[in-house]
C-alpha cells in the first residue's frame, strides 16, 4: 500500500508561483508586448481577473469531489469511458507544457550562455534533474519550491527596484492608442500561460487543507501577476515598445541593464539561477501531473513506474516538434493559446456544468 502524498497550503502556493515564474523568464513577456503593444499591462490585469474567476470553478470542483483530481472526477461525472477520453486531455496538456518549457529553456541557454553546447545536451541534463525530482515525489518538490519561491520573489522585487530609476512612464503612453483590440488580443495570450496553474486541480486532493485551494491559487497568481507587470513596465519604460517587442528575451536584457557603480553588475547570473530553478520545478510538476493522471486512467496503483517513460516522451516531443526558436515562438503565439483555452477553460467549464446538470458529487 503506497502512502498518500500530502502538501501544505504554503507549498501549494509556491509551486504555482514557480510555474508562473518559469514562463515569465522565457519569451512570454516579449510575445505579450508584441501582441498587446503599450497596452500589455491592461492585458495582464484582465488575464488576472479572468484567471481568478476560473480558480473559483476549480476550487469548487475540488470541494464538490473531495479527494479527486480533474482526471478522476471526469470519470465520476461522465462515466468511465467518456470520462477517460475527456480526463486524459488534462495530463496530455501538462506533458506538452513540459516539452515546450524545457525546449524554450534549452534554446535560451544555448543562445545566451552556451553557444557551443548542443541543445540536446542541455535538454538531457535538464530532464535528468526533472526525472530525479519527480521520482523523489511531490512532497519533496513542494519543500524545494517553499524555499526557492520566496527567493525568486525577493530577487524579482530587488531587480525591479534597480530598474525603477531608469523607467520612463511616458513610454507607456498613450494607453488604448489603437482601441481595445491590442489589450483584448493580449489577454488570452498571457492568460493561457498563467492558466497553466489549473494544475491546482491536481494539487487540491493532496493538500492537507483542500478547502484552501482558491486562497492558494489567488495568492500565487497575484504574486505572479505582480512579477509580470513589473517586467512589462520595466521593459517598455526602459527600452520603449518598438525595441522591447523585438528582443529575444526581455527579462534577460533587463538584468544585463542593471548596474550599481562598478562593483554591482552582470547580474544575469541571478536571472540564470531563477529561470533554471523555476523551469526545473515547473517541468517536474507537469511530469508528475502527467504520470499521476495517466496512472489513474489505466488503473495503476502508483505513478512512479510511468515517470521515466514520461520524461522520454516529453524529451522526444521537445526535440521533434520545435526545431528552432522560431518554431517555438510561432507555437506559443498562435497554436498554444487556442489549445490552452480549450483545456484550461473549455473542458473544466464543461465538467462543471455537467456535474450540476447530472447532479454528480464525489
Amino acid at each position: 500500500m503506497h502512502r498518500k502524498e500530502v502538501i501544505t497550503t504554503n507549498q501549494f502556493i509556491w509551486m504555482l508561483f514557480c510555474i508562473i515564474t518559469s514562463f515569465t523568464g522565457l519569451h512570454v513577456i516579449r510575445l505579450l508586448i508584441f501582441q498587446a503593444r503599450r497596452d500589455a499591462c491592461l492585458s495582464v490585469i484582465l488575464a488576472w481577473v479572468l484567471d481568478v474567476l476560473l480558480a473559483v470553478v476549480y476550487a469548487y470542483m475540488g470541494i464538490r469531489f473531495p479527494g479527486q483530481n480533474m482526471v478522476q472526477y471526469s470519470m465520476t461525472i461522465l462515466g468511465k469511458r467518456l470520462g477517460k477520453i475527456i480526463g486524459i486531455l488534462f495530463p496530455v496538456f501538462f506533458l506538452l507544457v513540459s516539452s515546450a518549457l524545457q525546449r524554450g529553456l534549452s534554446i535560451i541557454l544555448n543562445t545566451a550562455f552556451f553557444p557551443k553546447t548542443p541543445v540536446e545536451i542541455i535538454l538531457i541534463s535538464s530532464y535528468l534533474v526533472v526525472g530525479y525530482a519527480v521520482l523523489k515525489g511531490i512532497e519533496v518538490l513542494g519543500r524545494v519550491c517553499e524555499i526557492l519561491g520566496p527567493f525568486y520573489l525577493f530577487s524579482c522585487i530587488v531587480l525591479f527596484l534597480f530598474f525603477t530609476p531608469d523607467v520612463r512612464i511616458d513610454r507607456l503612453k498613450p494607453q488604448l492608442e489603437a482601441g481595445l483590440y491590442p489589450a483584448l488580443t493580449g489577454t488570452p495570450l498571457i492568460l493561457s500561460f498563467i492558466g497553466i496553474c489549473i494544475i491546482m486541480g491536481m494539487y487540491i486532493p493532496i493538500c492537507n487543507h483542500p478547502e484552501n485551494g482558491f486562497i492558494a491559487k489567488f495568492t500565487a497568481v497575484s504574486l505572479g501577476t505582480f512579477v509580470i507587470l513589473s517586467l512589462v513596465i520595466s521593459a517598455i519604460g526602459i527600452f520603449s515598445y518598438p525595441q522591447a517587442r523585438n528582443m529575444i528575451n526581455v527579462s534577460l536584457e533587463l538584468t544585463r541593464f542593471v548596474h550599481l557603480g562598478d562593483f554591482f553588475e552582470r547580474v544575469e547570473a541571478i536571472w540564470l539561477m531563477i529561470i533554471i530553478g523555476a523551469a526545473i520545478t515547473a517541468s517536474a510538476s507537469m511530469i508528475w501531473a502527467f504520470s499521476v493522471g495517466i496512472s489513474q486512467i489505466v488503473g495503476l496503483n502508483a505513478y512512479k513506474s510511468l515517470v521515466l517513460p514520461s520524461i522520454l516522451l516529453s524529451f522526444v516531443i521537445g526535440i521533434t516538434s520545435f526545431k528552432n526558436s522560431l518554431d517555438l515562438v510561432t507555437f506559443s503565439l498562435y497554436s498554444y493559446p487556442l489549445m490552452a483555452t480549450f483545456v484550461e477553460t473549455g473542458l473544466e467549464m464543461f465538467l462543471f456544468f455537467a456535474a450540476l446538470i447530472l447532479k454528480k458529487r464525489g
